[in-house]
């Protein structure tokens, strides 16, 4: 298998780079094909605009979409975004690892997909979904939150973690890949002394530990359900005796 880590977290020595090594070891040790995209390290900018288009399609209003489809069709996109590109189209599996800021992905890579998940190439009106371009492949979500699994809970302060998620991985989904149940390790925080950075330490070699058992176990880790085409009207809504698998789709009350 072909194997992409999307990195992004501006420490080196951050837990969240560690563990985007384990993964590379963990895959290469089982004889795959590991990549590594750093995004901090490639100094990858996360927004999108017209002054990454030399050939414009409309060179007095910047339509994102338009213009990336144009770039596509004509194999003109910006060289960074077309070798991401290349390496997803490439990966049979793409692990995301990052840190849970701000109840959400770090703006890195949100552009990133913002950038990288171009119209016309990979995704359009008849290629979405389960009839995605990255069909076939699988994605997962490694993250990192400082607050406690109590906090991260449904019940917790902080709110449901997984959820929150929501939207990275339904990104993933639209393009086609089939997506892992994210992989959440809590209690990750610095400016620790004595024994509670001991106790943090021993914490986090044990969730290193489980998560590389898991790893070992790819084919059997369980899949976030989404509804399929066929679950909705031509109209795009929800059918009344459709699946729910999400508070963001649901059945209206009436």
């Amino acid at each position: 298998m072909r194997i992409l880590i999307v990195l992004a977290h501006p420490e080196k020595k951050s837990f969240n780079a560690h563990l985007a090594e384990i993964t590379r070891q963990s895959w290469m040790e089982r004889g795959h094909e590991v990549t590594v995209l750093d995004l901090y390290t490639e100094d990858f900018d996360p927004r999108e605009g017209s002054w990454h288009y030399e050939h414009r399609q409309d060179a007095d209003k910047f339509d994102p979409m338009q213009e990336q489809r144009h770039h596509w069709q004509r194999q003109q996109l910006p060289p960074t975004t077309q070798r991401h590109i290349n390496l997803l189209l490439q990966a049979d599996a793409l692990i995301l690892h990052f840190p849970f800021w701000w109840f959400g992905a770090p703006a890195i890579l949100k552009g990133w997909m913002d950038r990288v998940f171009v119209y016309g190439g990979l995704y359009q009106s008849s290629k979405r979904h389960q009839n995605g371009v990255m069909r076939g492949k699988r994605a997962l979500l490694v993250s990192t939150a400082g607050a406690s699994a109590q906090a991260c809970a449904p019940n917790g302060r902080d709110g449901d973690m997984r959820l929150l998620l929501w939207p990275v991985m339904y990104s993933l989904h639209y393009i086609g890949f089939e997506v892992l149940e994210p992989h959440l390790i809590h209690g990750v925080r610095g400016g620790l002394f004595a024994d509670q950075a001991e106790q943090q330490r021993d914490e986090l070699k044990r969730a290193v530990g489980d998560y590389q058992a898991k790893i070992q176990q790819w084919g059997d880790w369980p899949l976030v359900s989404f509804n399929r085409d066929e679950d909705f009207t031509e109209s795009q809504v929800l059918k009344p005796q459709a699946p729910v698998h999400s508070p963001f789709v649901r059945h209206c009350e009436s």
